[in-house]
């Protein structure tokens, strides 16, 4: 699986992961409770990124 990730820190002992109630691009944020890495499953968004192009006038 894809993912990006938001926050990471290097892994100490305890490591695992833990869904947070937080939300980004639609997509449940992870957390890893032993070194509180973060990150999002890229297929697991359901907004757009915001990088797509838009067409005005």
């Amino acid at each position: 699986m894809s993912a990006r990730f938001l926050v990471t820190w290097p892994c100490q002992d305890a490591c695992g992961t833990v869904e947070t109630d937080e939300r980004v691009e639609g997509a449940p944020v992870y957390a890893c409770p032993g070194c509180d890495s973060r990150w999002i499953e890229l297929n697991e968004r359901t907004e757009p990124s915001g990088h797509a192009d838009t067409l005005e006038g």
